[in-house]
């Protein structure tokens, strides 16, 4: 309160305050009110706002402001107002803090003016964000680990959290516990991450599905329930897996199976054979079979043979598959394929004075077993010659082995000469 020479008494007090109370971090609005409630008039009134922490002048606020001339016994609905705007620290407490504002005459700040305290309420501001995700795909029919973060954003502590989420087709599930999880308290600043087992649905057609996420607290200025709800995008599908198999060799040509052995389709697909030692591909080292569905095989064939390797053909085959996923990428997977020389054409062996090609034909009854199947058409026919030489020794005791053969010659001659 303000007393002049002549009896004019001054009272100043905070209406109200928007928001109440204050929150840290944002601006709040003060109406004070400026009354004379004595017999004589007050003129050049001023107040000045001295704000410090955790107040600050708005900028392009200013701190002075002049009433004017207060008449006589001006109070109540004729008291006039003054507003001013302040900023609260963000990182303040919550509780009540005193604002410190002077009363003078202008001209008279030095030697006599009043200072009054206004409290001002304050309160922190309660935010939480949910941030998603670790993963942006996942693979059919295969758990996957998916982890939610949930940050505290405000300057309050938040307590009883409560975390959902919910494909609205089922197609995404959680593993081994529901959709829902609770959070005792989140401190400022501070986060946490949420880890649900999830799994697709393997037999789920490749694209972008919709998860709607919700988070519950409660506001503990209020006592109302807060829900933040928001929605994410999950991509099921991406790549793929193949299997290679070493099939057949024939006529100079070595065929592979290939197999789409993972959980999603494949498109643009392409079998290379890379350059590498111990093996040489005649014409192209690359073949394009097409699109290859989960579970599809089919067959690629190339003109390949083995080079010498420190004396050694090589053992397996390193081939490549480059196809397109179900995203639009393309990838390149590399297999290590098992080989047995011994099926391939066009082999090339060391015949100690450098290295020649040779063909090595499938094996065959014959090359396997050749020697003794020679051996037994000897053996067969020496014994039927000695059978009929031990006929002739019976009716000529002077018959020899060799006129066997003797006589042969001559019945041959006689059949030449008729």
């Amino acid at each position: 309160m303000l007393a002049d020479s002549e009896g004019a008494l001054i009272t100043t007090g905070l209406i109200n305050q928007d928001p109440d109370p204050a929150i840290a971090g944002d601006i709040v609005e003060l109406r004070i009110s400026v009354e004379n409630i004595g017999g004589k008039s007050a003129e050049n009134l001023i107040l000045e706002l001295t704000p410090e922490y955790p107040f600050e002048m708005v900028p392009g606020e200013n701190p002075i402001q002049v009433v004017g001339t207060l008449n006589a016994y001006q109070t109540d609905n004729d008291a006039k107002i003054i507003k001013y705007k302040i900023r609260i620290d963000k990182e303040a407490i919550a509780g009540t803090y005193e604002l410190k504002l002077w009363e003078y005459e202008a001209g008279e700040k030095e030697n006599l003016r009043t200072q009054r305290i206004l409290n001002i309420d304050i309160s922190n501001k309660e935010n939480a964000e949910i941030i998603y995700i670790d993963k942006v795909e996942i693979i059919p029919g295969k758990q996957t680990n998916l982890t939610f973060t949930i940050n505290n954003v405000g300057s309050a502590p938040l307590k009883d959290l409560t975390f959902s989420w919910e494909c609205e087709s089922d197609t995404i599930l959680p593993v081994g516990s529901d959709n829902t999880k609770y959070i005792k308290d989140l401190g400022v600043g501070e986060s946490v991450e949420l880890l649900y087992g999830v799994i697709a649905d393997s037999n789920a057609e490749a694209g972008l599905y919709k998860l709607s996420l919700s988070l519950v607290y409660e506001d503990s200025i209020t006592g109302t329930s807060n829900t933040v709800t928001t929605k994410a995008g999950l991509y099921v599908g991406g790549g793929t897996d193949f299997d290679i198999a070493f099939s057949e060799s024939s006529s100079g040509i070595t065929s592979f199976t290939i197999a789409n052995i993972g959980s999603n389709p494949s498109f643009s697909v392409s079998v290379i054979i890379p350059k590498q030692e111990g093996w040489k591909v005649s014409g192209s080292n690359s073949m394009i079979i097409g699109n290859l569905n989960k579970g599809d095989y089919t067959i690629a064939s190339f003109s390949l043979e083995p080079l010498p390797q420190a004396g050694n053909p090589q053992n397996s085959l390193m081939i490549q598959i480059a196809y397109t996923n179900t995203m639009g990428e393309r990838e390149i997977i590399e297999k290590k394929v098992s080989m047995n020389t011994q099926y391939l054409v066009g082999d090339t062996v060391n015949t100690g004075m450098g290295t020649r090609s040779t063909r090595i034909k499938p094996e065959t009854l014959y090359t396997e077993y050749g020697v003794y199947l020679a051996a037994l058409v000897c053996l067969i026919i020496f014994g039927l010659l000695y059978r009929k030489y031990k006929k002739e020794k019976l009716f000529d005791p002077n018959f020899r082995f060799r006129d066997l053969f003797l006589r042969r010659s001559v019945l041959k001659k006689k059949s030449k000469s008729r």
